[in-house]
């Protein structure tokens, strides 16, 4: 069988990891990709793969975002090949081949008995929460012969390990290498120092007591300086801010709104419909920067956000990596994550920062580029802050060159390549067509029905297929050239104004524009 999204290499990979530790009779197997690696589609994938007719397949989920995620993107690769059922709050649909639960809703007695057996495979989603009394439940009641869990950090905060669930972890891509393959952004952080000492924090089940930190921050004004620092270093850029408690979060808002730039503030007593119309209107651009206390960490996807404010101090690996994956995943035109980091000049070394994310002394990163270590480039020593000094330090993490992806003014995408023009093109519902349009012939669909990050690593892909890395790459030399004869023949024949059109990189993403318009 085969779904409509294709796997790229890496998920091959993945699945090919599954295939044979179920093969090897291995029971519970933990698959670790980072967030933005798609990695629904792997664990689709293999449901296709594994179940036999008249097996069922349940995926276990804990928060009703990734429950709506894992059902979209399971019809996306499934088709109409297995219904699928949903139990949650009111929905009760236990009779399907595939059945999507919150796990707290199965934590429940009767609606565990009511979803009966018969489950030859189950799939866990942020695995990481495995461990959990409610996870551990529902698992010994189903007792499928095959468990697969998918999380992007595979370690707990608390140290409660997750070997007591799975029996081997059979395949680990790391951030970077899909980084350095395009299909994450390139990451660069600025440390932003606020006047606090974080080395008297205290530890409680292995993190840093959010009450504590909150006040420290509050204490040093830590709210105005990073709004400062948004508005003077990253002033375009939709972000999303991460603090310890619901007081910093609110705070951070009005400090961002003071220095004149669109915020909202978000945590777990916001009112529904409220926090869907602050998140819709950060996708529109409407509001700029979402500020957020324990809300936004998992299961929450808007690709354009290209910066990431961490105003939560953590010892967790796991839990840094949640925050800064909210802002890896590709958008048209997007060329990197920038990552405001208020911790990175903290004496106290056990902290988690964009730098020991990647395991590297402070010598490393001085003594080397990024684009030679995969890692980050220059942290030097940073005098203590002087109050009402706004003190920053670049930290360029990865080299990668992002493909040139050009607004038409229409919601369209393109992408000139060697063999035509790659299109994205929107349908409702926040789905996406790719098309290739060839020099000469008619558009023909890779895909169709599929999200906005998917759809632009099929066309990236297709371009590198057919050699056009040259052609993508925004920092190409030939884009400063000027037009050529053949550009302004072809442009002046679309009827395509050529006052504006320099160089032949102008010149190149108009014709792809007014190709995107006439495609179908």
């Amino acid at each position: 069988m085969s779904g409509t999204l294709h796997l790229r290499p890496y998920q091959e990979d993945a699945l090919g990891a599954v295939l044979g530790a179920h093969g090897r009779g291995v029971r519970s197997a933990l698959l670790v990709m980072p967030t933005g690696s798609e990695k629904t589609v792997v664990f689709a994938h293999a449901i296709l793969n594994l179940l036999r007719p008249g097996e069922r397949a349940l995926v276990l989920a804990h928060r009703d975002e990734l429950i709506s995620q894992a059902v979209g993107k399971l019809r996306d690769v499934l088709g109409d090949a297995l219904p699928i059922g949903v139990v949650k709050a009111e929905r009760d649909e236990t009779d399907a081949p595939i059945v999507v639960a919150s796990v707290q809703t199965l934590s429940r007695s009767a609606r565990l008995e009511r979803l009966g057996g018969g489950f030859a495979l189950v799939i866990v989603d942020e695995a990481h929460h495995a461990a959990a009394e409610t996870y551990r439940r529902v698992l010994d009641a189903i007792g499928a012969p095959f468990v697969l869990g998918v999380t992007a950090t595979p370690d707990r905060g608390d140290g409660v390990g997750l070997g007591a669930v799975f029996e081997e972890i059979v395949y680990e891509l790391p951030m970077l290498e899909l980084i350095g393959d395009g299909y994450l952004v390139d990451l660069r952080a600025k440390q932003i120092a606020v006047n606090a000492d974080f080395r008297s924090l205290h530890t409680r089940a292995g993190d840093i007591i959010d009450s504590e930190a909150a006040g420290m921050l509050l204490a040093a004004d830590a709210p105005a300086t990073i709004a400062r620092a948004y508005r003077q270093f990253v002033p375009e850029r939709k972000g999303i801010v991460f603090t310890p408690t619901v007081v910093v979060a609110h705070a951070m808002a009005s400090a961002l709104r003071s220095e004149g730039l669109s915020a909202a503030a978000l945590d777990g007593t916001t009112p529904t419909p409220e926090r869907r119309e602050i998140l819709a209107d950060l996708k529109t651009g409407a509001v700029q920067v979402v500020a957020n206390c324990g809300v936004l960490t998992e299961g929450f996807d808007e690709p354009s956000v290209s910066c990431i404010t961490v105003a939560k101090p953590t010892k967790s690996r796991g839990h840094y990596v949640q925050m800064i994956g909210r802002g890896t995943r590709p958008y048209p035109g997007k060329t990197d994550c920038v990552i405001l980091d208020t911790v990175g000049c903290a004496a106290r070394h056990d902290l988690m920062t964009t730098a020991s994310l990647f395991g590297l002394s402070l010598d490393a990163l001085a003594a080397r580029s990024v684009s030679e270590a995969m890692t980050a480039l220059v942290t030097p020593e940073i005098a203590p802050p002087v109050a009402g000094e706004l003190v920053a330090i670049d930290v360029e993490l990865f080299r990668q060159r992002p493909a040139h992806w050009v607004p038409t003014g229409t919601g369209r995408f393109v992408l000139p390549t060697g063999d035509g023009t790659l299109v994205l093109r929107p349908q409702p519902g926040d789905r996406w067509d790719v098309l290739h349009v060839p020099r000469h012939g008619r558009p023909v669909a890779l895909a169709t029905g599929i999200s906005l990050g998917y759809a632009q690593g099929v066309a990236e892909d297709h371009a590198r297929a057919t050699g056009g890395h040259a052609l993508i790459d925004r920092d190409a030399p030939w884009r400063t050239g000027p037009p050529s004869e053949k550009q302004i023949r072809f442009l002046q024949g679309l009827g395509v104004p050529l006052g504006a059109i320099r160089t032949k990189g102008e010149a190149s993403d108009a014709i792809g524009a007014a190709i995107a318009a006439k495609a179908a």
